[in-house]
């Protein structure tokens, strides 16, 4: 069965605490000062149990106005929720307070439940259930199950356990992957012989005895020691259940409330958060852009600025795309729900949705920005992993990265970029980077303006040096320096974008179109190879009657990458037509006797010992020939 979290919601002093002692036997008020005051002020745990096995665990959240930072510490973890109204009151503010606050975390199942039955009279009892389905009409709770208990006489107190136990079963499925493991700390304190222990609701994911997990956003390792389920010692906790965790060597004053467990990797501490933000339909609070507010998400409590992206100030009713600067960093996923109280006075007014967990700092009224807060609240599957790409393609963002930004596993990712590759939308550039296909055209244009620039300062150059266009590019691009330029150009030449040849890169389309007089060099150049036939002389040497030596150097460079010069060591170079009859001569010479020395190859070239032995140096590197001792044989 899926594990389930029920909590109470409701004004103060309206039953929760007793109601949830009636349904499990736990007095969940444990503070002295609680006993003394009659009211709940920490938030409260006890499981209930059908006799079958099953276990739900159940949260009482505090209903006093003092204490509403506590109560939202611990609502975000529940699935099915009980708006406890007492008969004898009715519908209260805090009631109002409470039942926005649960639709605004996207709470989508609950019973309503009127308390104290036993003080009202039926006629009474009418008009407090007309003014809880006024106050619900048009939410997730209308036409919701309503029954009437008393927690003092037990009336139908059996009743609705059975209620809370047919409901559970349609209750969200949450995600078990171990590697999704996250559990927002509610509660830290030590025990003698044990030390420090956590208790929070297991959002998602599984944690077993053992498990090496990081503290966010801190990000400090730790190690599971113990695990508690319902009191009770465990092996394994999983999504969903309310779990108590003793960890080894962590103090309790490195921990508090607004810290995070979680699998390490899985999260990033954040200064900022993109969100939908949404204002209660009866706040009385206006927010304007730049305004500070109090933030309530996962556990934590943290002051934000708001940057509002898409208009000037949000009111009652109203939603729009924010940025939130914190003060505070925080460690969150998308989807995340959150609360906002107005900075002074303290009141509840809204809330929303995390859109981004990890963005870049955004300009107002940016159409690009808006469009994609737009896919990140709408769109899913691999529509969202797209989006993601194509913002993030130009920082190297990794597989590892994707997950943080997603929140998904990493199975899940590479099956999205398998769907997006073969639609054409992302390209891999290796195991680890995956781009999408508007940023290689982005990367395609750079790649093109370096080239162009470069052939019409060097128009019969056959291409740039890969290792400067490389460079170029990465400056162009403004890429990181952890980001190897090389994926990129091996994709570039792939899809013909860009062609390689000799360690040189040269615009796909690029031809040398010699003019008259570098024709005329150029034939100089060649006749002078020739005329040296064996002789292997320096570049340098070789040009040096022509009166532009620049250009007669890059007319020799041309000419190897034509194949009409061939490379010894650089500067020495020889006619291709001499390589090829050199070629032959050692071939045949040693195909017939089965070796050859240096003095036996430089006489059948007629040259002198130097050129033979450069020449045969460059068979050897060529893999031609191999040298064995004082002789050579093919390779």
């Amino acid at each position: 069965m899926n594990s389930i979290i029920v909590g109470t919601v409701g004004h103060v002093d309206h039953g929760k605490t007793c109601l949830i002692k009636a349904l499990t036997g736990t007095d969940t008020d444990r503070l002295k000062e609680e006993k003394k005051r009659g009211i709940t002020i920490e938030l409260g745990f006890a499981e209930m149990c059908d006799g079958c096995g099953r276990q739900i665990g159940i949260i009482d959240v505090p209903g006093h106005e003092r204490f509403i930072r506590n109560m939202l510490a611990g609502i975000g973890g529940i699935d099915l929720v009980l708006l406890v109204v007492a008969a004898d009151e009715g519908v209260m503010p805090q009631t109002v307070e409470h039942f926005e606050i649960i639709s605004m975390l996207g709470i989508s199942q609950g019973i309503i439940v009127i308390t104290k039955a036993d003080l009202v009279d039926k006629e009474w009892l009418t008009l407090v259930q007309q003014d809880i389905r006024d106050m619900v009409a048009g939410t997730f709770l209308e036409g919701a199950d309503e029954i009437t208990v008393s927690a003092h006489t037990g009336q139908n107190i059996e009743q609705l356990k059975q209620m809370i136990w047919s409901m559970i079963e349609n209750c969200r499925n949450r995600k078990s992957d171990p590697s999704l493991m996250r559990l927002p700390i509610d509660r830290v304190f030590t025990i003698g012989g044990f030390g420090t222990v956590v208790t929070g609701t297991l959002f998602e994911g599984a944690v077993s005895v053992g498990d090496e997990i990081m503290i966010y956003p801190a990000e400090k390792p730790a190690k599971i020691r113990n695990l508690q389920v319902h009191g009770n010692m465990v092996d394994q906790a999983f999504a969903g259940q309310r779990t108590a965790i003793n960890l080894m060597n962590v103090k309790k004053e490195e921990l508090g409330r607004g810290a995070v467990l979680a699998a390490k990797g899985t999260l990033m501490p954040s200064m900022m958060l993109d969100v939908e933000l949404t204002m209660f339909a009866d706040s009385a609070r206006t927010v304007e852009n730049g305004s500070r507010l109090h933030l309530y998400v996962g556990s934590s409590e943290v002051i934000c600025k708001v940057v509002l992206l898409d208009r000037e100030r949000l009111e009652k009713g109203q939603s729009g795309f924010a940025q939130l600067r914190l003060e505070e960093a925080v460690a969150v996923k998308k989807e995340d729900r959150f609360i906002v109280r107005f900075y002074s006075p303290v009141e509840s007014i809204g809330g929303g949705i995390v859109l981004d967990p990890n963005p870049r700092k955004h300009k107002r009224f940016q159409s690009t920005v808006i469009e994609a807060l737009l896919i990140r609240k709408e769109a899913g599957g691999t529509k969202l992993l797209a989006q993601a790409l194509k913002e993030e393609s130009k920082r190297g963002i990794t597989i590892k990265d994707l997950t943080v930004k997603l929140g998904w596993t990493k199975a899940e990712i590479h099956m999205s970029i398998q769907i997006l590759q073969k639609e054409g939308i992302v390209l891999k550039l290796t195991d680890n980077w995956f781009i999408h296909k508007d940023y290689f055209e982005e990367v395609t244009i750079k790649a093109e303006n370096i080239l162009d620039k470069y052939h019409k300062e060097y128009p019969i150059s056959y291409g740039m040096a890969k290792e400067e266009f490389r460079k170029k590019l990465a400056t162009a691009l403004y890429l990181p320096e952890r980001i190897s330029t090389e994926p990129l150009v091996e994709q570039l030449v792939g899809k013909c974008k860009i062609k390689e040849a000799d360690n040189t890169i040269a615009h796909a389309a690029f031809t040398i179109e010699y003019t008259e007089a570098q024709i005329q060099i150029k034939e100089r150049i060649i006749e002078r190879y020739l005329s040296f036939g064996y002789e292997v002389f320096e570049v340098d040497e070789v040009i040096a009657s022509e009166k532009d030596k620049v250009l007669a150097k890059q007319i020799v460079t041309a000419l190897i990458i034509e194949g009409q010069l061939e490379k010894m060591t650089y500067p020495y170079l020889i006619h291709r037509d001499c390589w090829e009859k050199a070629l032959d001569i050692l071939q045949k010479h040693i195909q017939k006797e089965g070796q050859i020395t240096l003095g036996e190859y430089r006489d059948l070239l007629n040259t002198s010992r130097k050129y033979a032995m450069m020449i045969l140096d460059a068979m050897d590197t060529r893999k031609v020939t191999r040298k064995t001792g004082d002789v050579r044989v093919l390779a």
